[in-house]
């Protein structure tokens, strides 16, 4: 049996295992997707993902709600963004958002983006991290050192709580030690690696800080304040690049090296500029986001994880880049993305349904496909705003949905 999916029957109480993407309909560029009547969406959705009848009536008693709009790509409990290629693999990406232009945005730079070979994806680095914070200990130097050389026992007392994820590759990996001042004293601020597999992994850190943390205490001889995982996922970094033919971004009078290099420009300001990062980032965080909620992830986190890698330099910046190289327009985004198909609201029944059309194998799987459409929904703003202006396409969007939810 594939490890991952045992992890999956094992670790948690329901057995969540994912069927096969139908390969007769591998590609995910729909021509016209937004325009077919919504009963040839579903299908071409249901063929795609291999949707069954219980999938297709949990989607049917969304749209009896009384805010459901018919508006763009929406076909129930999400919408549903097209074009995605991500590591040579075609994706429907189900996004749970208010803004029908959020996913019509990401699905029309998917399109571009495709045709320059589509997004390339890895993490990183694999793990969370958990604080525990020292205060009052008589000698920080010495308790350091003792902790530091009581690693592995430290190590094994945080593995013993969950043997699954050990035994599977994961688990506590490493033990770091900081001095930190505070405006009330030096505080020893404990962290601890955990690679928490195909989960978020907050309740799984937390637990293992809560087990080592009485050993902690007897060796720095301190109190131990906080025990909690950090929602800035240093270690758990995602990097997707992409690059877009300049002869696909064109408009009107304007040539594509032209509206490549205000892209670029735009990106410059982002990276030097609070006002404007704050605002370019927040583009990135719809699609994102949608993405987030559509899987039953924490978006909470997600957002804090974020932001905070943006400020990590002591600067708050851009995470994404955009340079011309030849005859493309050059993309990258490196982002904290802290995802799990397993555990908290993924084992909701919408969120697997999301996790089905997405047909995902892996929390890296998902992270690289969240990125993905956080730059997508980037180079969309960045071209409609060195052009025409956010409002043509984004207003009228929006007008329709009000209209529709105001009949």
């Amino acid at each position: 049996m594939n490890k991952n999916l045992k992890l999956q029957e094992d670790s948690f109480p329901i057995a969540y295992i994912l069927p096969k993407r139908n390969l007769l309909m591998s590609t995910s560029e729909i021509k016209g997707f937004y325009n077919l009547p919504l009963e040839e969406k579903l299908k071409k959705v249901a063929e795609f993902s291999s949707l069954d009848e219980n999938d297709l009536e949990l989607m049917k008693k969304y749209r009896s709600l009384p805010d459901y709009s018919e508006l763009e790509n929406n076909v129930g409990p999400f919408k549903i963004a097209t074009n995605f290629l991500v590591n040579g693999i075609d994706y429907l990406v189900p996004m749970d958002t208010e803004e029908p232009s959020v996913v019509a945005a990401a699905s029309r730079a998917a399109k571009l983006i495709r045709l320059g070979g589509g997004f390339t994806g890895e993490y990183l680095d694999s793990k969370m991290i958990g604080q525990i914070q020292l205060i009052e200990a008589n000698d920080f130097s010495l308790a350091k050192k003792r902790i530091l050389d009581a690693k592995k026992e430290l190590l094994t007392i945080a593995n013993e709580t969950n043997n699954f994820i050990f035994e599977n590759g994961g688990g506590a990996k490493d033990i770091e030690v900081e001095e930190i001042e505070t405006e009330k004293g030096k505080n020893l601020v404990v962290h601890l690696s955990v690679d928490t597999l195909d989960a978020m992994g907050a309740n799984i850190v937390n637990t293992m800080l809560e087990a080592i943390s009485p050993r902690i205490i007897e060796l720095s001889s301190g109190k131990a304040n906080l025990k909690i995982i950090s929602n800035f996922a240093s270690k758990r970094v995602v990097r997707v690049v992409c690059k877009v033919p300049l002869s696909s971004l064109c408009m009107d009078i304007l040539s594509g090296e032209e509206i490549a290099t205000r892209i670029v420009h735009a990106t410059a300001l982002a990276k030097a500029d609070i006002y404007r990062s704050s605002t370019h980032n927040k583009g990135i965080m719809n699609g994102i986001d949608a993405v987030i909620l559509a899987t039953g992830n924490d978006y909470r986190a997600i957002e804090a994880g974020v932001h905070s890698y943006a400020a990590k330099n002591g600067k708050y910046s851009s995470v994404t880049d955009w340079w011309i190289e030849g005859m493309f327009l050059n993309g990258k985004i490196e982002v904290p993305m802290a995802v799990g198909i397993v555990g908290g609201a993924t084992g909701l029944k919408k969120s697997r349904l999301a996790l089905k059309i997405l047909g995902v194998k892996s929390a890296k799987e998902l992270g690289i496909i969240c990125a993905s459409v956080g730059m997508a929904n980037n180079l969309a703003a960045l071209s409609a705003i060195v052009t025409d202006g956010i409002q043509k396409g984004h207003m009228e969007l929006h007008r329709k949905f009000i209209e529709g939810k105001n009949k």
